[in-house]
């Protein structure tokens, strides 16, 4: 049975769908049938609402009424790269509002053998084993913005590591926007052996100051045992725009997953990890920082499901909320039966800086097991007048003590970035974000 839907959201959903069936309308095969499920689903359910748990305080009202488009040309935008890079070596990836750009990427064919890099559409059109690069297409489809990822996906990237591989440069993947009213749809897939290892840096950035964009990505990763996957997302979007993204990680046995958020812009910003850990002796870590001011909403979740025994998981979110911001954090962490010995924490720090700002945070545990150590906890509150009192009795004005307390409060998630010059890097980006806020 369909979802009764308003006037603004039925003329929303349609739009969309009319931009799915002309990419369906183009295709055949498999790829057809991918976009024709995913076309049932998004006519039955469209949008979530307040009335959905799961988005009970990430409003999409604004979203709908936008009609964002997949379509349209590009602005040349090569003098633009090189001020949104780190400042350290890296091999890059850029894509302009969705698409890949190979003139403003690095040479892919130079990449050390073992190691396949390609756009996603490329994967496509050459790939005959769709079924198998689509294999978790129901956890997606799960997803509303999943669900939506799949009917309108234009392109992305596939990274393969084959077994005992070392990608020696982090990858860097920078999507730039150029024009408001644009939808990028992107997936990625990445696929990483037996004893691989590879850094992957992701940034969002609008070029248009004003105005709303959206990206909505989709990405699966695929941890083969022993390997060790280590990745950086940053959202700089511009504080008009919508972005929308689902992970979805598989790990096997003894193989490591650390992965850091950080989101800064965006008037409505949803990021989600679903980490299944399917063999013994797993680690994985899942931290965020995340800021937000003005009428933006920041949104984060993680479910964890331990399969196996001798699993091991660390959870660390922390956010900063100034004027009407709202943040929400939901974390799931669910060990089954057979995950005996299971170690899993998750940790969630909350500093509001307004009176209005609002927090909404939901950390959950599902035990099945009788062996384990698990947590979870969750804070939220101001800044500590006794910390304050503390630096102003060492010659520290109240101002500065407040900016001290609070870049010490939110850097904390990134001091877990292993790399060292990534982690100054994102340290670097937090803080000039922080000056947007009053402490500024």
């Amino acid at each position: 049975m369909a979802k009764k839907l308003s006037p603004v959201a039925q003329q929303a959903r349609d739009f969309y769908l009319q931009q799915a069936q002309a990419k369906s309308a183009a295709e055949n095969g498999f790829l057809k049938q991918i976009r024709d499920n995913a076309q049932a689903k998004f006519s039955a359910e469209a949008f979530p609402t307040a009335k959905d748990e799961d988005w009970k305080y990430t409003k999409l009202t604004g979203f709908i009424q936008h009609h964002f488009s997949t379509a349209g040309t590009s602005e040349a935008v090569a003098d633009k790269v090189q001020s949104y890079m780190p400042g350290f070596p890296v091999i890059k990836l850029v894509f302009v509002d969705g698409w890949f750009s190979e003139s403003l990427s690095d040479d892919l064919s130079e990449l050390p053998k073992g190691i396949s890099l390609e756009s996603f559409s490329d994967t496509l059109s050459m790939n005959s084993a769709l079924d198998q690069l689509f294999a978790d297409e129901e956890r997606i489809l799960s997803e509303p913005f999943g669900c939506m990822n799949s009917m309108l996906m234009n392109d992305g990237f596939s990274l393969q590591l084959a077994d005992n591989t070392t990608l020696e440069l982090p990858l860097f993947i920078l999507h730039l926007q150029t024009k408001a009213e644009h939808l990028s749809a992107v997936r990625n897939r990445i696929d990483v052996g037996q004893n691989a290892e590879v850094t992957l840096v992701e940034r969002y950035v609008s070029l248009h100051s004003e105005g709303a964009g959206c990206n909505n990505i989709v990405t699966e990763i695929n941890v083969a045992k022993h390997a060790r996957v280590k990745q950086v997302i940053l959202q700089q979007q511009n504080g008009e725009s919508y972005y929308f993204n689902n992970q979805f990680i598989t790990q096997a046995q003894e193989s490591h997953f650390n992965t850091f958020f950080a989101s800064t812009g965006c008037v409505v910003s949803r990021h989600q990890n679903h980490l299944y850990m399917d063999g013994e002796r797993i680690e994985n870590s899942q931290n965020s920082a995340c800021i937000a001011s003005g009428k933006q909403t920041v949104d984060s979740r993680t479910y964890t499901e331990h399969n196996q025994e001798w699993g091991f998981s660390r959870q660390l979110h922390k956010y900063v909320l100034d004027d009407d911001a709202v943040g929400v954090f939901d974390g799931m962490i669910r060990v089954d039966q057979q995950a005996q010995k299971t170690d899993g924490q998750m940790d969630n720090k909350n500093l509001l800086l307004s009176d209005k700002a609002k927090m909404d945070a939901k950390p959950k545990l599902e035990i099945y097991a009788d062996d384990v150590q698990c947590s979870h906890g969750s804070a939220t509150g101001q800044i500590d007048k006794n910390q304050i009192f503390y630096l102003k009795a060492r010659g520290i004005d109240k101002a500065n003590a407040m900016r001290m307390i609070t870049k010490a409060f939110l850097l904390e998630p990134a001091e877990e970035i292993a790399d060292e010059q990534i982690r100054h890097w994102v340290m670097s980006e937090l803080e000039t974000a922080l000056e947007k806020t009053h402490l500024a």
